[in-house]
């Protein structure tokens, strides 16, 4: 970790700033791709695969660039009238993604692999998950394992939705 100093402060600072406004370029990008390739432009199509292909080399950033392709895809289908569900990238094509399943009394869950449900986490449980978000990340960065390394990644996704 740096020296805790007001000149470190500030090229943290400066860096996050500078973060934040590739984010929003990135976002504006992927937006007026999705947008062409939903008007059947091929080469936007392409542009985003690759774009994908690129960023999944490494597996945290893809977490992120999943959950923002999902919410600006769910956005622009939701306007277009186009449907209720968001998009992900997946072998080579781009697909909608598998809505969650219900379950009863009116709450939003997912079923995991095994057949039992995993209930949507309480407010005020956040600061307690995200520490555990924080684990997952270090474990899957540190692992090996390709077979392991994909269920860190789920159970990292499954975390950050229903922490979001």
């Amino acid at each position: 970790m740096n020296t805790l100093t007001i000149k470190n402060a500030k090229d943290l600072a400066n860096q996050f700033v500078t973060a934040q406004g590739v984010r929003d370029s990135v976002t504006a990008i992927l937006n007026s791709a999705y947008i062409a390739h939903v008007d059947g432009d091929a080469k936007a199509t392409k542009y985003i695969v690759a774009f994908w292909a690129e960023v999944a080399k490494d597996k945290k950033a893809l977490a992120t660039l999943r959950a923002l392709f999902n919410r600006v895809t769910k956005k622009i289908n939701k306007d277009r009238g186009i449907s209720e569900l968001a998009c992900t990238v997946k072998d080579g094509k781009i697909q909608e993604v598998a809505p969650r399943v219900k379950t009863g009394k009116g709450e939003q869950g997912e079923t995991a692999e095994n057949g039992t449900s995993v209930e949507t986490i309480k407010v005020d449980n956040r600061a307690k998950y995200k520490l555990a978000m924080r684990h997952l990340e270090s474990m899957l960065k540190a692992e090996k394992d390709e077979k392991r390394a994909d269920s860190l990644e789920v159970a990292l996704n499954l975390l950050a939705s229903q922490i979001a």
